[in-house]
């Protein structure tokens, strides 16, 4: 008998920084998480989308068609902050509010990933990058950066992976315009 569980592959859509903005990210996370706290790889530096969760590889089609469908041009996200979330221990980059066009981009996600079975999360959408876990409380600090957001990601959890982080891209869609 198959374990179904070991068949299943854990997805989520995503940005993705580029190397600016992840060596911005990683700067402003030196010293604010405390000495017990999980740093997040660098190649995983992400901010979720929409989390897909586990799902068998048959579906993997239909999930990326939800990524094609998506009509959509180029934006700024603005990170003004680094703040501790301290119920989940994390230390996280936010924006101050979410501009309308990521807002739509999430929408747009979720509404085709319905052709796949795939409901919404019913938990309110927070924007953040997670810089850290298990990270100590720390005062909120004021961030200038500014991501032009160009593309998203399919990604998927391959945590127990290889040094090179714990995350694999599976496929990126350009935004119009870009």
């Amino acid at each position: 008998m198959q374990d179904d569980h070991r068949a299943t592959i854990r997805l989520f859509f995503a940005l993705w920084p580029d190397d600016d903005l992840r060596a911005a990210l990683l700067g402003a996370r030196a010293g604010m998480a405390g000495e017990h706290a999980r740093i997040i790889h660098p190649n995983d530096l992400h901010l979720t989308l929409v989390f897909v969760g586990d799902v068998g590889p048959e579906r993997l089609e239909c999930i990326e068609s939800a990524g094609d469908d998506v009509a959509l041009g180029c934006f700024e996200l603005a990170l003004r902050r680094a703040e501790s979330w301290p119920r989940q221990r994390l230390l996280v980059a936010v924006p101050d509010a979410a501009p309308p066009p990521l807002c739509e981009l999430v929408s747009q996600l979720q509404q085709n990933l319905l052709a796949c079975g795939i409901e919404p999360e019913p938990r309110r959408f927070r924007p953040h990058v997670t810089l850290a876990r298990r990270a100590a409380r720390a005062a909120q600090q004021p961030l200038t950066f500014d991501w032009s957001v160009r593309r998203f990601v399919l990604a998927r959890s391959a945590l127990g992976g290889g040094g090179g982080g714990g995350y694999q891209l599976l496929r990126t869609w350009p935004l119009e315009g870009w």
